[in-house]
Protein backbone atom coordinates (compact mmCIF):
# COMPACT_ATOMS: atom_id res chain seq x y z
CA UNK A 1 0.00 0.00 0.00
CA UNK A 2 1.43 3.35 -1.02
CA UNK A 3 0.53 6.52 0.88
CA UNK A 4 1.56 9.88 -0.50
CA UNK A 5 1.07 13.26 1.10
CA UNK A 6 0.92 15.78 -1.74
CA UNK A 7 1.55 19.48 -1.24
CA UNK A 8 2.40 22.46 -3.41
CA UNK A 9 5.49 24.65 -3.01
CA UNK A 10 5.05 27.16 -0.21
CA UNK A 11 2.33 25.15 1.55
CA UNK A 12 2.99 24.87 5.27
CA UNK A 13 -0.27 23.12 6.23
CA UNK A 14 1.07 19.75 5.09
CA UNK A 15 3.12 19.37 8.29
CA UNK A 16 -0.02 19.18 10.44
CA UNK A 17 -1.54 16.62 8.07
CA UNK A 18 1.70 14.61 8.08
CA UNK A 19 1.68 14.52 11.90
CA UNK A 20 -1.92 13.26 11.94
CA UNK A 21 -1.23 10.63 9.33
CA UNK A 22 1.88 9.42 11.16
CA UNK A 23 -0.14 9.22 14.39
CA UNK A 24 -2.87 7.11 12.76
CA UNK A 25 -0.35 4.73 11.20
CA UNK A 26 1.61 4.40 14.46
CA UNK A 27 -1.47 3.84 16.62
CA UNK A 28 -2.77 1.19 14.23
CA UNK A 29 0.72 -0.36 14.06
CA UNK A 30 0.69 -0.49 10.28
CA UNK A 31 3.98 -1.04 8.44
CA UNK A 32 3.37 1.85 6.05
CA UNK A 33 5.79 4.59 5.05
CA UNK A 34 4.48 7.98 4.00
CA UNK A 35 5.95 9.51 0.89
CA UNK A 36 5.91 13.32 1.06
CA UNK A 37 5.68 14.74 -2.46
CA UNK A 38 5.98 18.36 -3.55
CA UNK A 39 3.90 18.76 -6.70
CA UNK A 40 3.79 22.01 -8.69
CA UNK A 41 0.55 21.02 -10.40
CA UNK A 42 -1.33 20.37 -7.16
CA UNK A 43 -4.03 23.04 -6.84
CA UNK A 44 -5.74 22.09 -3.57
CA UNK A 45 -3.10 21.07 -1.08
CA UNK A 46 -2.31 19.30 1.02
CA UNK A 47 -4.06 16.03 0.25
CA UNK A 48 -3.47 12.32 0.58
CA UNK A 49 -3.15 9.83 -2.25
CA UNK A 50 -3.52 6.14 -1.42
CA UNK A 51 -2.49 3.67 -4.11
CA UNK A 52 -2.89 6.35 -6.76
CA UNK A 53 -6.35 7.49 -5.63
CA UNK A 54 -6.75 11.00 -4.22
CA UNK A 55 -8.43 11.31 -0.84
CA UNK A 56 -9.98 14.72 -1.26
CA UNK A 57 -12.59 14.89 1.46
CA UNK A 58 -11.86 17.75 3.82
CA UNK A 59 -13.53 15.73 6.59
CA UNK A 60 -10.96 12.94 6.20
CA UNK A 61 -8.11 15.42 6.26
CA UNK A 62 -9.37 17.31 9.32
CA UNK A 63 -10.86 14.49 11.42
CA UNK A 64 -8.48 11.96 12.91
CA UNK A 65 -11.10 9.21 13.20
CA UNK A 66 -12.22 9.56 9.58
CA UNK A 67 -8.59 9.47 8.45
CA UNK A 68 -8.07 6.35 10.57
CA UNK A 69 -11.11 4.71 8.95
CA UNK A 70 -9.89 5.42 5.41
CA UNK A 71 -6.37 4.12 6.07
CA UNK A 72 -7.38 1.01 8.02
CA UNK A 73 -10.22 0.11 5.61
CA UNK A 74 -7.82 0.28 2.67
CA UNK A 75 -5.19 -1.74 4.56
CA UNK A 76 -7.77 -4.37 5.53
CA UNK A 77 -9.09 -4.68 1.98
CA UNK A 78 -5.58 -5.22 0.65
CA UNK A 79 -4.33 -7.63 3.29
CA UNK A 80 -7.51 -9.67 3.82
CA UNK A 81 -7.62 -10.83 0.22
CA UNK A 82 -4.07 -12.17 0.22
CA UNK A 83 -4.13 -14.19 3.41
CA UNK A 84 -4.90 -17.88 3.13
CA UNK A 85 -4.47 -20.68 5.60
CA UNK A 86 -3.82 -24.29 4.71
CA UNK A 87 -5.51 -26.56 7.22
CA UNK A 88 -4.48 -29.80 5.52
CA UNK A 89 -1.01 -29.88 7.09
Amino acid sequence: MRIELIYSPGCTRYKKLLNRLELVIAEERLPLPIEVVEENSAEETPFIRIDGEDVESSEVLSCLEKMRAVVTDKWTSITAGGVTTDTTI
